[in-house]
């Protein structure tokens, strides 16, 4: 009976795997417990770190036992390869971050008029100093395209859209002031969510009439963190477009015309044979 030759195997490798598979769950939890209410912010983000961390860790563990099989002829690529490849797409998420805060402007309070935004007036809401002038042309610069809307239709047609589109983005209505002959701005304060961790994001919408339609501004402004990573732009962009769709073609009712009665009687139809 011929006895198997001893077969080496690189230490890190399965170590890598292990380690690679080890922040998925701790995001998945973290980030649902989160959006559920269950752990506060700052939880979150050590969590997030942690699992950031574990991930790199898997990758140079990966490295290392891929370099070790390479040159001693070590068993465990695969572990070693597959604990590599899943760190790196962990890893992603935060260079992507690192990415965007390079390419964005550090901006979190995006607004379609600077020079006077739409306020914050309801409880909770989180106070901001005026923005100044950098962070104007920063933003203008950035996104040329969050810009105001005009509307020829009314603020009442404006508003029933707003409050629809509102709340069927889910989003929680804190104050609305509709359209009557006492106010002068209509409008719609709400509170937001970001897509994956669910952090607070202020929103204002403001309706202005005029003598041909409705003004529409939009502001929204992240509660947390002093980059949003365009997070904010993108919210006005979409929620402009739905508005877009939702009021094209869209205008006036106009009364019913008074039937003329000065019109000749239509002939009668010859009788049938």
């Amino acid at each position: 009976m011929t006895a198997r030759p001893f077969e080496r195997e690189a230490g890190t490798a399965n170590w890598a795997l292990r380690l690679a598979l080890l922040p998925i769950p701790l995001l998945i939890v973290a980030a649902v417990m989160h959006r559920l209410g269950q752990i506060e912010t700052l939880p979150l983000f050590i969590v997030i770190a942690i699992a950031w961390g574990v991930a790199l860790l898997a990758l140079v563990l990966g490295v290392l036992a891929m370099r070790d099989i390479w040159r001693d002829g070590l068993n465990g690529f695969g572990p070693a390869l597959a604990g590599s490849l899943l760190a790196l797409v962990i890893l992603a998420m935060p260079a992507f971050v690192v990415a965007e805060m390079i390419r964005l402007p550090r901006l979190s309070d995006i607004s379609t008029d600077r020079e006077d935004p739409p306020g914050f007036s309801a409880p909770g809401a989180v106070a901001r100093p005026p923005a100044d002038a950098a962070e104007g042309e920063a933003q203008t610069k950035a996104y040329p395209d969050i810009v105001a809307r005009h509307y020829p239709v009314s603020p009442e047609r404006v508003y029933a859209e707003v409050t629809k589109l509102v709340g069927g983005r889910g989003w929680e209505v804190v104050a609305a002031t509709p359209p009557d002959a006492e106010n002068a701005d209509a409008g719609v304060e709400a509170v937001a969510k970001t897509l994956l961790l669910a952090l607070p994001v202020d929103v204002s919408i403001r309706l202005v009439a005029d003598d041909d339609g409705t003004l529409v501004d939009m502001r929204s402004a992240s509660r947390i963190g002093a980059h949003d990573l365009g997070d904010n732009a993108r919210r006005i962009r979409d929620f402009f477009a739905d508005l877009d769709t939702a009021l094209q073609g869209v205008t006036e009712a106009e009364e019913p015309a008074e039937p003329d009665t000065d019109l000749p009687p239509l002939p009668l139809a010859p009788p049938r044979r």
